[in-house]
């Protein structure tokens, strides 16, 4: 998946920052070839809003998250260390009541294991996560939905474009990392998961 500004902010599917975030579930460090590898860097952000999420939790478990934003390519790539996770500078921010507030992850590294991120592809509807923002704010979501999103398709196969670049429109929350079946390079994985959430 990449993600692309222009004059009003829009997401594209691509094949490039996915690839890279998605692993099987649980273990240490998985097997060579069942991984990806190489992590891309991010291109590093900055926000001075109070609203600014730092923190996501699922089940008691916490990872800190940094601001990230597209690189001349369009991509949005998420941090190296795959126990981090990123927020797209340029999508919304936590309590501003619109819009979709974007937080990507890698799910594995062969080097690291296992990511913070893969316990995005285990979260059912119903279940709750928070974000804490850089004021101490918690904000609490629900799970409403997952979206299996192949990296390759378009339309209502591919990945939910118009729901991730929302500015208006009540506010949610996207999880964003890999899955399905690992297909080596230079997709990695087959397709982006896309975990949707309400404030709570």
């Amino acid at each position: 998946m990449k993600i692309y500004q222009a004059a009003v902010t829009s997401v594209a599917a691509a094949a490039l920052v996915f690839t890279a975030a998605c692993a099987a579930d649980g273990g240490d460090s998985p097997p060579p070839g069942t991984a990806q590898a190489n992590l891309p860097a991010p291109v590093r952000a900055a926000s001075d809003a109070p609203s600014t999420p730092v923190d996501l939790t699922i089940d008691g478990a916490a990872a800190a998250i940094d601001a990230v934003a597209t690189d001349t390519a369009g991509a949005l790539l998420p941090p190296r260390d795959v126990h981090r996770l990123g927020w797209w500078v340029d999508s919304s921010l936590p309590g501003s009541g619109s819009g979709a507030i974007v937080v990507t992850g890698h799910v594995d590294d062969v080097q690291q294991g296992s990511g913070f991120a893969s316990r995005f592809t285990t979260l059912r509807t119903g279940d709750t996560v928070d974000l804490t923002t850089t004021d101490g704010h918690r904000h609490d979501y629900r799970i409403t939905r997952t979206v299996l999103a192949d990296k390759e398709a378009t339309g209502s196969g591919g990945l939910p474009v118009a729901e991730l670049n929302r500015r208006d429109g009540p506010e949610t929350l996207a999880l964003i990392t890999c899955g399905g079946p690992f297909i080596g390079p230079p997709l990695g994985y087959r397709d982006n998961v896309v975990v949707f959430a309400v404030p709570v």
